[in-house]
């Protein structure tokens, strides 16, 4: 008996392949992928307006009532950085890093 290639199996195998060939370039890359991001300015008007700090144990709690002790940007839902990392990438500043002790008040806790 022949073993017969469908048409059926040949595009399901395709698009198998189409979309882990990307995921494995994405795993590959990830650790140099913060190293590539451009630090986020303290001065930059999106930094500044959403109240970013390099340093989350200097927030000013009477102007930031939201903020609590703990809160940093590497425990943070927007924050993309993996953990031990001193700096990682923010959903909120594409194409910048953050450092890992940041804060801004969206600052959302981690699932």
């Amino acid at each position: 008996m022949k073993n017969k290639i469908t048409r059926r199996a040949l595009v399901k195998g395709g698009l198998l392949a189409g979309t882990l060939i990307p995921a494995f370039d994405l795993i590959g890359n990830s650790a140099s992928a913060a190293a590539d991001l451009t630090p986020l300015d303290p001065k930059d008007p999106a930094a500044i307006t959403l109240g970013f700090l390099d340093d989350s144990t200097k927030v000013d709690a009477a102007a930031n009532p939201r903020y609590a002790a703990g809160q940093r940007c590497d425990n943070c839902q927007q924050y993309l950085g993996h953990a031990g990392e001193l700096r990682g990438g923010c959903v909120l500043f594409a194409g910048k890093s953050v450092p890992a002790a940041g804060w801004c008040k969206v600052w959302r806790k981690m699932p």
